[in-house]
């Protein structure tokens, strides 16, 4: 009986979901996503007006609000599609089509913004606002003439628009008229001498030509109109601030708070946090988060302005009420993946991140913080593509294309690196990263007259600039120079302690002039305090190896590899300290109960594993643990370049070896070992030319590596270039004690 009363209530829930047709689903489900836009839950409402739009897709109003709540997430990319869809199927609505034409102006996209003012005038060739969108299109296309007089005619249509002078003004202006533009504005005041947007309108017009008094004059006489209004009353605090007045900026913002209702108190919160007066802003934080309308907003802000203060442990907290409430908060999410970033926990930051990508898939912030975690987790590949992914979301993000630039000079990529910051240079001439980048390339790249130009200017506009010093100094020490590269790297140090690459600078001239105890000591010093740079990690391993401090030089190997998971270098020397203290076994047992009692650090220990066992001539088994390496993390570069290099050695399973020699390629793009590999699998696939290709990249980043020569030669030997294999294989046995030199005389007699 019990089975059977079950099935008799499935049955009935069945047949009522099914019963409701399509047409009030569609309904009910636009009404749900209005509710939840109301209640500013606005990814719960994209979710409903999509589902309606999957009921009926031809609903233009539904693509229209779709819209609305997709731009207000901050996903412009489909919201711009949805805009585009709403105003094809409403043709005649002239809202839709204004909104849809403002949404390609702000853009920059003109010529569609054009063709949705033309349908608006095409119905109603009067109307202002069409006139005015169609004018505004033309100025961008630089059709200036004609977009001044299609403002004009807006104007003749409704002359008591003082808004619309504005704009003629700002049109005239960019004629290069400045007479016309200020007579425009004062012609807005003569139609309405009570307007204080007009007033407004021409203070903006004297602030930003200079004339800071007559702007002055202008603000105060607007507020004179309208002693109350909230905009006026932020316009003069912005004045003031603009003007180096903070004690006035102050004032007007909190009258802006003390009129302007909630959204006016979040407002100073703000600028008292930019302004770093974190305390300030928790004390009008703290009674707006026990409100019901802005308990989020406020709380967190006032995460952050604990957090800022370093309480850490209540910033979480403060944040974690939000969440509680509101799980799919995708603001609270990424402040809280900040926190984690900023804390060194990049992986759990990176759970975060792509959280809220799951819920609004094109945010920029989103991008932005899982390209910073993917950094500091030691995967560059995956952070740059995902920057990349941003930049076609958003082409102008500024602090994604400096991201970007870095990671590219990391990667070797100088020239990218250099074009990303001209781009960012074009829009913010005085960006000092900016600046700062296309110095390292031009370094980087061997353009060395450029990157002391750079470095030049950067240390004119700022003598105390930490970096310009530690730039000038790796000039100098590039010209070996040691003498001058000292002082700047020193001088480094002392406008920034502990500053990573002007250690590392040091250290480099210690054990390159022979001082290893003064190297010694520099290790010592920045190691005691805690290192979070992989190269500075990197640096100590190999001055403790140098000195004879083997234990040090392993823990600083073992750091490095912590830091960045993919740090080939680390591995090899890891590999080689522990042949050289011949306790290669008890070395794996250490790192085998490490995978299994640290799974944060299962894929390198795993790895170590693999490299000891492969030392040990036990391929059988390393093979196996790069497969388990692989099984977990498929990206794990060190782990996929050994496995492929063991199937290309062993001629089997070849067409795995290439996609692993790939993954490898991907995750160490400038590795001249992971070239090699993938090489090698390429001749042992018989495809010539494109090992030859590899390995001659190979080389050309390692060109004193014998191995790479040898192999070279073997490529272009298959391929029936005899002199140039001839060339590459003498070139392989300049170097004594060559591992292959038997190989390599043997292919060379082949040649005869």
């Amino acid at each position: 009986m019990r089975s059977a009363w079950f099935f008799a209530v499935l049955s009935l829930a069945v047949t009522t979901g099914c019963s409701k047709d399509p047409e009030t689903l569609k309904r009910e489900y636009v009404a749900s996503g209005d509710r939840y836009v109301a209640a500013n839950k606005l990814p719960e409402a994209i979710i409903q007006y999509r589902n309606a739009l999957a009921k009926d897709p031809r609903v233009g109003e539904t693509h229209f609000k779709l819209a609305e709540a997709l731009l207000t997430v901050g996903d412009t990319s489909n919201a711009y599609k949805e805009f585009a869809r709403a105003a094809d199927l409403l043709p005649d609505n002239a809202g839709v089509q204004l909104r849809t034409g403002q949404m390609y102006l702000v853009t920059g996209h003109y010529p569609e913004a054009r063709d949705r003012a033309a349908a608006i005038l095409k119905v109603d060739p009067k109307n202002a606002a069409g006139l005015l969108l169609m004018g505004n299109a033309l100025a961008g296309l630089k059709q200036l003439d004609q977009a001044v007089d299609l403002v004009s005619s807006a104007i003749d249509e409704d002359p008591k628009q003082t808004l619309t002078y504005a704009n003629l003004a700002a049109l005239q202006s960019a004629k290069g008229d400045t007479k016309a533009a200020e007579a425009a504005f004062k012609r807005g005041i003569a139609v309405d001498p009570q307007s204080a947007s007009a007033h407004a309108g021409l203070a903006n017009y004297y602030w930003a030509a200079g004339r800071t008094s007559e702007a002055e004059q202008e603000l105060m006489q607007a507020r004179a109109l309208a002693p109350q209004e909230p905009a006026l009353i932020r316009a003069q605090a912005a004045f003031y601030a603009g003007t180096g007045n903070a004690t006035k900026a102050e004032q007007y913002m909190k009258e802006y708070a003390s009129v302007g209702g909630t959204g006016a108190k979040l407002a100073l919160a703000d600028t008292y946090l930019a302004g770093g007066r974190a305390k300030d802003a928790a004390n009008v934080l703290e009674p707006l988060a026990h409100t019901t309308e802005a308990f989020a907003a406020a709380s967190m802000r006032l995460a952050l302005a604990h957090y800022l203060t370093g309480d850490s442990q209540l910033a979480y907290s403060t944040l974690d009420s939000v969440l509680k409430q509101e799980p799919k908060n995708v603001q609270a999410i990424l402040l809280k993946a900040g926190f984690l970033l900023k804390d060194r926990k990049p992986q759990d930051a990176l759970t975060l991140a792509d959280a809220a990508l799951q819920q609004i898939p094109a945010s920029p912030r989103g991008l932005y913080v899982k390209a910073l975690a993917l950094q500091q987790t030691g995967a560059p590949a995956e952070a740059i593509k995902t920057l990349q992914k941003l930049l076609t979301v958003n082409p102008s993000h500024v602090p994604a294309q400096e991201l970007l630039a870095n990671l590219y000079l990391s990667q070797g990529n100088p020239g990218p690196a250099s074009e990303l910051a001209a781009q960012v240079i074009r829009r913010q001439p005085q960006s000092w990263t900016a600046h700062l980048i296309v110095a390292r390339a031009a370094l980087a790249s061997g353009r060395v007259k450029d990157a002391e130009t750079e470095t030049s200017m950067l240390l004119k506009a700022n003598p105390d600039s930490y970096e310009a010093h530690t730039l000038r100094g790796d000039l100098s020490f590039r010209a070996r120079d040691f003498s001058h590269a000292r002082e700047s790297y020193t001088r480094a140090l002392e406008l920034k302690p502990r500053a990573p690459q002007a250690l590392a600078g040091l250290m480099r001239i210690n054990l390159e002039t022979g001082k290893t105890a003064e190297a010694r000591q520099l290790a010592d010093s920045f190691y005691d305090s805690g290192v979070t740079d992989p190269g500075l990690a990197m640096l100590a391993g190999a001055t403790y190896a140098v000195t004879g401090e083997e234990p040090k030089a392993e823990v600083a190997f073992q750091k490095a590899i912590e830091l960045d998971p993919s740090r080939f270098d680390a591995y090899l020397a890891l590999g080689r300290l522990y042949f050289k203290q011949d306790r290669l076994d008890s070395a794996r047992e250490k790192y085998e109960e490490a995978a299994v009692h640290r799974p944060e650090v299962a894929v390198a220990s795993k790895t170590i594993v693999g490299i000891i066992l492969a030392s040990q001539g036990k391929r059988a088994e390393a093979r196996k643990v790069f497969q388990d390496v692989l099984v977990l993390d498929p990206r794990a570069p060190v782990a996929a370049n050994n496995l492929a290099w063991d199937y290309a050695e062993a001629n089997e399973n070849l067409d795995q070896a290439l996609q692993l020699a790939q993954t490898a390629r991907a995750g160490l793009p400038d590795n001249s070992q992971v070239s090699d590999t993938l090489g090698w699998v390429y001749y042992k696939k018989g495809l010539s030319t494109l090992a030859i290709s590899t390995f001659r990249e190979a080389v050309a980043k390692d060109p004193k590596n014998a191995q790479l020569h040898y192999h070279l030669g073997l490529a272009y030997l298959k391929n029936g270039d005899k002199g140039l294999a001839q060339q590459s294989l003498r070139e392989a046995l300049k170097t004594p004690g060559f591992s292959d030199a038997q190989s390599a005389r043997e292919a060379l007699a082949s040649i005869g």
